[in-house]
């Protein structure tokens, strides 16, 4: 069951898409600022959390997954340099009548503990590690929390790969364990989203069975828009910051547009997540992935932290929207421009941007979404780029109480 489960892994998803799902910490910043807090986060590590709760021995890989990037300057160049590698593997119960269950391992090379350590506090501090690892593993996937979920850490040798990526060969890596649920990252689906098909029938119009279909598909991308923003509510509801969101860092339960009223959304990568001062942690790590406009990465103040979360969002939303409504490849939006038009160019002109899409036929669809309910999508979108209500405030949005 197990090598037919691995293969269908292998089977469904290509390595190239595969490594499009963890990408999440690919602006991160300066490495330098990582190898200071890397130590101070492991006392906190062991003394908070404990010792990790797995063993090499309790694993089997199956397949690598892909690489995590940081980037890293020298003062001149910025370099590349790998900093996680994931993968599927097997974990192996030790005790008897428990069979083999498949989970995510995501190897921390040194350049990037305090990334790992900085992700298992703020976990442990946001939705807690489980007691029982194997019924964690073996329970049905649930909507809440919205986290993809940890189960636990330990630290050993690296891989042969990573000694030969890793200045320092003979340090251990730190190794997450993350449940298995079947859930596909966003940035998939930009790649992979085409116009609906109207569904065909003898007794209804072309054109009515168009409309139909756009319908589904701006049902879905709502849909898509209330779990994120959930999502997000969930996280700064409980003093987190996540501080990369972007479609590498965003799991969902599907891409059929059928599915619309049952999605689910589930955050990852947590390695650069900030903790309000109250919730015992303060900020070690500094914003990543996106670099908005005029971003403080050393701001510790959790109004901040969080006006860039939704500032993220707004990025992020109208990437996945311009995609979904794309008619073609030139009605999809890449994130660096998107970002150049919301901060540079229409800062705070949502009628201006509107003008703009309005001018370019390729983005019509796009502009129909958003006028829908008296161009509500336009005020939803510039309320999170202003980032000044609360995400769980923006939850009664109308755009997104419209069916």
């Amino acid at each position: 069951m197990l090598s037919q489960q691995a293969a269908k892994l292998r089977a469904s998803i290509g390595d190239d898409e595969l490594r499009k799902s963890y990408d999440g910490f690919e602006d991160a910043p300066n490495s330098g600022l990582l190898g200071l807090q890397a130590l101070q986060l492991e006392e906190r590590v062991f003394k908070e959390i404990g010792p990790g709760f797995f063993d090499s021995d309790d694993f089997e890989v199956l397949q690598q997954l892909g690489r995590i990037s940081v980037m890293r300057s020298d003062g001149g160049s910025v370099d590349g340099t790998t900093a996680v590698i994931a993968y599927a593997a097997r974990f192996l119960p030790r005790l008897p009548m428990q069979r083999a269950l498949t989970v995510l391992l995501k190897e921390y090379l040194p350049v990037s503990k305090a990334v790992a350590f900085n992700e298992l506090l703020v976990l442990s501090k946001l939705c807690g590690l489980p007691e029982d690892q194997y019924s964690a593993a073996n329970r049905p996937a649930t909507r809440r929390p919205p986290i993809v979920p940890l189960l636990g850490y330990f630290v050993s040798a690296p891989t042969e790969e990573a000694a030969s990526l890793s200045m320092d060969a003979e340090a251990d890596s730190v190794w997450l364990v993350y449940k298995w649920e079947g859930l596909r990252p966003l940035n998939m689906y930009l790649t992979d989203v085409r116009p609906p098909e109207p569904a065909k029938s003898f007794f209804k119009k072309k054109e009515v069975a168009e409309a139909e279909a756009w319908r589904a598909r701006h049902s879905m991308l709502r849909s898509l828009a209330r779990a994120l923003l959930s999502a997000v509510a969930y996280c700064h509801g409980a003093g987190v910051v996540h501080g990369s969101l972007s479609t590498g860092t965003i799991f969902i339960s599907s891409f059929d547009d059928a599915d619309a009223g049952s999605l689910f959304v589930k955050l990852d990568n947590f390695g650069f997540g900030r903790l309000d001062p109250a919730g015992g942690l303060g900020a070690p790590l500094g914003l990543a992935n996106p670099q908005l406009p005029g971003q403080d990465i050393d701001s510790v103040a959790p109004r901040e932290g969080r006006k860039h979360d939704l500032q993220a969002t707004a990025i992020t939303l109208l990437e996945v929207f311009s995609a979904g409504t794309a008619t073609s490849p030139a009605g999809v939006l890449p994130r660096t421009s998107i970002t150049r038009l919301l901060f540079d160019i229409y800062a705070d002109d949502m009628a201006g941007l509107r003008s703009y899409a309005e001018d370019d036929p390729a983005l019509g669809r796009l502009v129909a979404l958003l006028d829908e309910g008296e161009r509500c999508g336009w005020d939803f979108i510039g309320e999170l780029v202003r980032g000044v209500r609360p995400a769980e405030e923006l939850m009664l949005h109308p755009f997104l109480a419209m069916a």
